[in-house]
């Protein structure tokens, strides 16, 4: 009787979709162990990483890792509770940091109304990039800031304004563009008539990274002496990039890091507020906190914005979830059969390869998911010869959700 109800309970929770997102965390958490353990993550370390590892054992790297000071902090932290290595340790830090930001982000997602298919699909894209990337490169600082303005956005959702500023001094100690949450925190509070709490919120992130780059740049690790010398090489990123990879492979990255930072979601998000700006409709707290970390693009894409622009995924997701294409089961289905084949087409490092068949029917699913979702966003652009993005925005039982 007992396995009776509970098969039942489980065929309504299937059938319901409510088990959708956390089979999709699953799915995230088992790719990122093939990368961790098969894939070689669990040794890999890259220039950065030296960095971060140097932090975290007391030791002063260059600029700009000396002022990413929090990963290495807690990092050092979970080695002592735990007893094991600094390495292993920023290796916990970093899957508990994806998980983490998954619920999150979860949570956020499911209080702006979303479904449980459209959470599992952000859900599945989303941890399947982190996973292909930081599986395989698990000492690293993205995942916790992600962590970090995931938690900054949901303190900011719901009101606590300062939590938010305090999470948001946090990201600027964790990586230098963390600062930049600070500013919607400050527009939402000035909105709100908080005009002491904003100039507060603008200028806390800010000052505690400028207190951090006050201390000298050391030399363990391997980091620049100044940040004179640190801006010049962000600004040829991308062209060494281009000589490295060469004019096939360079393309193919910056697909793949497109996929890393949900561009439907984010070009959704961003349909949605420039049809608002052209009405000339009021932006609510998201929309509006969404366009000022876009105002920030320039600088995001200055280097490797596959993990940089990560800080806008979030506020993108809750911002296009007010979208009926969030309310779309195919919708949803493309983006996740996008996202997923994207990640499981991306380089596995071991030995012996995937076979070739499968690398190539998930480079075909993951081009026409593109080229599907590219063709379904197009349609609803914010043109003036299309109205249907406006009504999709304001009628949810608009006709873009059979689309």
């Amino acid at each position: 009787m007992m396995f009776s109800s509970l098969r039942g309970r489980l065929r309504t929770s299937l059938e319901s979709g409510k088990m959708l997102p956390g089979l999709a965390i699953s799915c995230s958490v088992l790719l990122y162990a093939l990368h961790f353990f098969v894939g070689g993550g669990q040794a890999r370390l890259i220039k950065d990483s030296y960095n971060y590892l140097s932090m975290s054992q007391g030791e002063l790297p260059g600029t700009p890792f000396n002022t990413r000071i929090v990963g290495p902090l807690m990092a050092r932290v979970i080695a002592v509770i735990t007893g094991t290595s600094h390495h292993t340790a920023f290796q916990i830090l970093t899957f508990l940091s994806i998980v983490a930001t998954l619920l999150v982000l979860r949570k956020l997602i499911s209080e702006q109304g979303g479904s449980p298919e459209w959470q599992a699909a952000v859900l599945l894209t989303l941890g399947c990039g982190l996973a292909a990337t930081f599986g395989y490169i698990p000492v690293m600082a993205d995942p916790l800031l992600l962590f970090v303005a995931c938690c900054t956005l949901l303190a900011l959702h719901r009101g606590q304004l300062a939590f938010a500023i305090g999470l948001a001094a946090l990201a600027a100690l964790t990586k230098e563009y963390g600062v930049l949450l600070g500013l919607p925190v400050s527009v939402v509070a000035y909105r709100r008539g908080r005009r002491s709490v904003a100039l507060i919120a603008a200028s806390l992130p800010m000052f505690s990274l400028l207190c951090a780059t006050l201390q000298p740049a050391g030399s363990s690790g391997i980091g620049f002496q100044s940040w004179g010398s640190f801006t010049i090489a962000m600004f040829g990123y991308h062209s060494s990039l281009f000589q490295l990879r060469g004019p096939s492979e360079y393309p193919k990255l910056l697909y793949m890091w497109s996929w890393s930072v949900l561009w439907p979601c984010l070009a959704i998000a961003f349909g949605i507020v420039l049809s608002r700006l052209r009405n000339r409709d009021k932006l609510g707290d998201h929309e509006i906190s969404f366009l000022v970390i876009l105002a920030a693009l320039p600088i995001l894409l200055l280097g490797d914005w596959g993990r940089s622009l990560l800080i806008a995924v979030p506020f993108g997701c809750v911002v296009a979830t007010k979208h009926t294409l969030s309310r779309s089961n195919r919708f949803a289905a493309l983006l996740a059969a996008g996202g997923l084949s994207t990640a499981l087409a991306r380089p596995f490092h071991s030995d012996p390869l995937p076979p070739i068949a499968l690398t190539l029917t998930m480079i075909v699913i993951s081009a026409a998911s593109s080229i599907l979702i590219g063709i379904k966003v197009l349609r609803l652009s914010p043109s003036g010869s299309s109205e249907s993005f406006q009504q999709g925005l304001d009628n949810p039982t608009s006709e873009a959700v059979a689309r």
